[in-house]
Formats: structure tokens, sequence, C-alpha cells
């Protein structure tokens, strides 16, 4: 809510500064001698509490001293669902692209041009003409 306030405000002395520039500086050198002046309260400091910072001791989670074998990694797959062993496509180039060549115009002329001006005399472009 108080953002609001401070939009209107805002509105107000941005109006207030188109319609009468002397009078917004003098109002500017108000507002910032006001600002000066007030005081604010000094936040109090925060004290840690000392639950965060005791001396506990932590446990690490303990290393597995085996690791599962390709069998269980089949038994995991069989369960999941997966059947068939996931195979990528090999990278196909894509085939060559069209090179524009020319255009024919809406009145019947040709042209060479192959860019947006082409036939721009001529009522525009009928066609491209591609190699």
């Amino acid at each position: 809510m108080e953002w609001i306030l401070k939009l209107v405000f805002l509105g107000i002395v941005i109006g207030i500064v188109r319609k009468y520039p002397k009078i917004s500086i003098v109002l500017a050198v108000i507002g910032l001698l006001l600002y000066c002046q007030k005081e604010d309260p000094i936040p109090q400091q925060r004290t840690a509490p000392t639950e965060i910072y005791s001396n506990k001791t932590y446990s690490t989670p303990e290393v597995p001293t085996h690791y599962r074998s390709k069998a269980s990694l089949k038994s995991i797959q069989t369960e999941l669902g997966i059947s068939q062993p996931v195979t990528t496509k090999p990278y196909e180039k894509p085939k060559a692209t069209s090179i524009r060549v020319g255009a024919t115009c809406k009145d019947g002329t040709s042209s060479k041009a192959t860019g947006r001006g082409a036939c721009s005399h001529h009522g525009g472009v009928a066609y491209w003409l591609y190699e």
C-alpha cells in the first residue's frame, strides 16, 4: 500500500516540475533539508542464537564399500520398463539450401536483384528464381 502512495506522490512532483520548474528547485532543496534532518532510530543489533554456533560434532555419511554390478543395473532397467538400449542417430548434415538468383516481377520483367527492393518499380515480386 505504501508503494502506491509513493507513486502518486511521484506523479504529483513530476507534474509540479513540468508546470513550475523554478518552484520545483525550491521544493527539492526543502525536501533535501528535511530528509537530512530526519533521524532514523538505530536498529538493534541482533545476537546470533547460540544453538546454531554450538560445538556439536557431526558425523559424515558412510561411504558404500561396494557398488552396483551390471546385473543389478539390468534389473533396474527391467523395473523401469527399458527393454531396448537407447541408440542415437548419427548427425546428418542438412541438405544444401537453394540460392536465390533473381526474381520475376509482377509486370513480367525479370530482375537479377535478390534483395527486398527487387521489382520495386514494377509492382513487386511475382516469384523468386532459385538455383
